[in-house]
């Protein structure tokens, strides 16, 4: 089988530990985690984690039905980024002797950036975008020797249905 990169939604309750637990279900399996996002949802005490992970559909099948099984989770799936609306924010520390020759300017207008912040040693720059526009908005400054420093958040996913409905439901089921 082939892996593929798959984002694992889980929605629990707001509780101490879960994550720890949640992780401890790639670890035992020996799945690297690639990005990892933990956020409050729209219903107050739900926490929605993001996470995504290359594995084989059979694994990750897998892994999603040992986390549903942790006391505070309410539900925990999996899909391809292609089944959900998907985008990251990259931060990109540049030396700012490059303002001097206007070539930054191309190459933020080239990839949408925006500037947030300019000093006399470096400008940071903002780009919203799907994992490979951020990437290749990072190789195109380091190719052009202007890259300093880089993160990025990682996937901020949402479903495409409203999984606020399917929540409250499996929330009064369970008699809340």
């Amino acid at each position: 089988m082939e892996n593929k990169e798959y984002i694992i939604s889980v929605f629990s309750e707001n509780q101490t530990g879960v994550l720890n637990r949640i992780t401890a279900v790639f670890l035992r399996r020996k799945i690297n985690i690639e990005s990892l996002k933990v956020s409050e949802t729209s219903i107050k005490g739900i926490s929605m984690f993001t996470i995504v992970a290359s594995t084989t559909e059979e694994t990750v099948g897998h892994v999603v039905r040992h986390i549903e099984k942790i006391v505070d989770v309410i539900r925990a799936e999996y899909q391809t980024a292609d089944e959900m609306i998907t985008q990251e924010i990259a931060l990109y520390k540049i030396d700012s002797s490059i303002l001097k020759n206007g070539k930054l300017d191309l190459v933020t207008r080239k990839y949408n950036a925006r500037i947030v912040e300019a000093n006399r040693e470096y400008t940071v720059v903002e780009m919203t975008g799907y994992r490979k526009e951020t990437e290749a908005f990072r190789d195109e400054l380091e190719e052009l020797g202007l890259l300093m420093q880089y993160t990025r958040s990682g996937t901020v996913a949402l479903h495409r249905d409203s999984m606020e409905e399917t929540l409250n439901g499996l929330r009064s089921s369970a008699g809340e």
